[in-house]
């Protein structure tokens, strides 16, 4: 059997049912509970945090934006070697701790650059 998001090898046993789709535990999860970047009242309990503590994949997204000032999905999918969703829930954190942003690009898409970079 199939996960019909990833398409990854699954037993009957790890198998979900979710709106007409089969899915393995992860997608599962990610179906559930997506990543929300604007979700005020996490990112108000993130900013009281007295001391903000960042995960390997979080160090490595800061030190890519730091780098190219203004970083495509791509760049973060490269430098962390995850997939966009797992790239997207580690930006969600970022965003509740007011570090990093999203920029529009014309014509569509976006760059992550820092909270606190406004041009």
């Amino acid at each position: 059997m199939k996960c019909d998001r990833c398409q990854a090898q699954i037993s009957a046993e790890e198998a979900h049912e979710h709106a007409g789709q089969v899915l393995c535990d992860d997608c599962y999860m990610d179906a559930l509970s997506p990543a929300r970047t604007c979700d005020p009242w996490a990112t108000y309990t993130a900013s009281r945090l007295g001391e903000q503590t960042l995960n390997p994949t979080q160090e490595k997204i800061m030190a890519t934006i730091e780098e190219k000032r203004r970083a495509t999905p791509e760049d973060l999918m490269q430098a962390t070697g995850l997939d966009w969703p797992e790239v997207e829930r580690e930006l969600a954190a970022l965003r509740h701790m007011e570090l990093v942003r999203a920029t529009p690009v014309p014509g569509g898409g976006r760059l992550f650059c820092r909270f606190d970079d406004r041009d």
